[in-house]
């Protein structure tokens, strides 16, 4: 049972940690876009960004496989909740547009996140 306890605290804490990486990752997409991206926000950013596409990848490999009850067919979370959420049906298709619309789409410049 402490097994089970500890690594569901480690699945979460990684989900919640790719999604401050996201968030974080957009802001400096919108101020790259802006033509106000400093320096100081490049050094900082970029490893930021490194860290989230190994953290993301990781996640897509063994948890989404595990939730979707699926092999990846992509390289990110995102990019498989995308195709879910555009692509798919039943539960698959309702849980990545719940995921979508909570928690990645806002946060987009865009106003909806495609992976």
């Amino acid at each position: 049972m402490k097994e089970l306890v500890i690594h569901a605290s480690i699945t979460l804490a990684a989900v919640w940690l790719l999604w401050v990486m996201f968030v974080a990752v957009m802001r400096l997409q919108m101020l790259r876009d802006a033509g106000q991206l400093t320096t100081g926000q490049k050094i900082m950013g970029y490893p930021t960004l490194l860290l989230g596409l190994v953290l993301d990848f990781a996640l897509n490999v063994v948890l989404c496989t595990l939730i979707f009850i699926e092999l990846p067919r992509e390289w990110t979370v995102s990019a498989r909740l995308w195709r879910h959420s555009t692509q798919g049906s039943g539960w698959r298709k309702k849980a990545a547009l719940l995921v979508r619309t909570q928690l990645l789409d806002t946060a987009d410049p865009r106003g909806y996140h495609s992976g």
